[in-house]
């Protein structure tokens, strides 16, 4: 499984392309993969990409939803009717859809946030201000996670 972390900067060059951050390439070269699945957030300014794996974890869940439910139909034209696989050249660039870049607002210089098991591409500015803003919340509101327990059991531990 992939691991994006970090905040890293980038541009888009005169022909439209992006670099992926190097920490990022390292995970898709670890996972054995050039693709990945993008997507315009629904939840923020910005465009999510995910491994294959991990999008296929998503249509899953959304296929397990009751056939031709509200719902279902929603999250199918909302998620995977919207969504687009790309692959990054051997320089570690990628094009993004014209339509994505706009709808988000992508302008000069772009952020790239990790955010675990995917990332996202926000106008710089914009990002500056989304991790702000989500500092701020978890300090106010004093957000922990929970610990998960040590593997004390010297036979399970490789």
């Amino acid at each position: 499984m992939t691991q994006f972390v970090g905040t890293h900067f980038g541009k888009r060059d005169a022909k439209g392309r992006i670099s992926v951050p190097a920490p990022f390439r390292a995970e898709l070269e670890a996972a054995a993969t050039n693709q990945l699945v993008f997507r315009v957030s629904h939840q923020h300014p910005c465009i999510e990409a995910r491994s294959r794996t991990v999008f296929q974890h998503m249509l899953d869940s959304i296929l397990s939803l009751e056939h031709f439910s509200e719902d279902r139909e929603a999250l199918e034209a909302g998620i995977i009717a919207d969504s687009m696989a790309l692959r990054i050249d051997g320089e570690g660039r990628l094009v993004l859809p014209d339509e994505m870049v706009e709808e988000v607002g992508l302008k000069g210089e772009i952020a790239f946030l990790g955010k675990g098991d995917r990332f996202e591409i926000w106008d710089a500015e914009a990002a500056r201000a989304h991790v702000a803003a989500a500092k701020k919340l978890v300090r106010e509101r004093r957000l922990t996670i929970a610990a998960m327990p040590l593997n004390t059991n010297p036979k399970s531990v490789p």
